[in-house]
């Protein structure tokens, strides 16, 4: 009898085991695209890579001042600093999800004296161990994983998506500003040509 109910455990517990599945991995649903378009030749889909570093692209320019003015970009800029910031912040959270895969030891120890008159000292030291670890046997560890890393790569994609924004905006601003500079050179020179201004 004993025999059996053993047997009826283990066979419970096995299947109970195998009935819980971790869940699917994500794929990425199939789109049809359509046959024809009108701009077919040379047309070419988009791939887009919102975290590809794009460069110093402001160098075609062969400006010295906005070269210099663009390399600020990332150390004074408070919206990339922030950006930056939620990229370590992503980057410690795929840290901890990742750490969970391992056990988890804490070392306490305290000591506690007390006097009891004037003579009588009792010291009490107190060391203590501790241990913990989840085994990702249901793959919630994993997933959590996954997930950060995609926060993460999503956070990398804003970072270097208000890098250049940035860039762009302090390089439209640059040339909007030297071009009010010459149109005041040319209102002054008008202004010297004229006597009678």
């Amino acid at each position: 009898m004993m025999r059996m109910v053993r047997g009826v455990l283990v066979a419970a517990s096995f299947a109970l085991l195998t009935a819980c599945a971790v869940g699917p991995n994500y794929k990425r649903p199939a789109f049809d695209a359509a046959a024809a378009y009108k701009e077919q030749d040379g047309w070419k889909p988009s791939e887009p890579n919102d975290a590809l570093d794009r460069g110093a692209w402001w160098e075609i320019y062969n400006d010295e001042v906005l070269n210099g003015l663009e390399k600020q970009i990332t150390i004074s800029n408070q919206n990339v600093l922030a950006a930056a910031a939620s990229v370590e912040e992503a980057r410690a959270l795929v840290r901890q999800a990742q750490s969970s895969f391992w056990p988890q030891v804490s070392l306490n120890a305290s000591r506690t004296r007390t006097v009891q008159g004037k003579s009588t000292t009792s010291t009490i030291t107190d060391v203590g161990v501790s241990g913990n670890w989840e085994i990702d046997l249901w793959g919630r560890i994993r997933r959590q994983t996954e997930s950060d890393r995609a926060s993460l790569e999503a956070s990398e994609a804003t970072l270097a998506g208000a890098r250049l924004a940035a860039q762009a905006e302090l390089a439209t601003d640059y040339f909007e500003l030297r071009a009010q500079d010459q149109l005041q050179n040319i209102l002054n020179d008008i202004v010297a040509a004229e006597p009678g201004i």
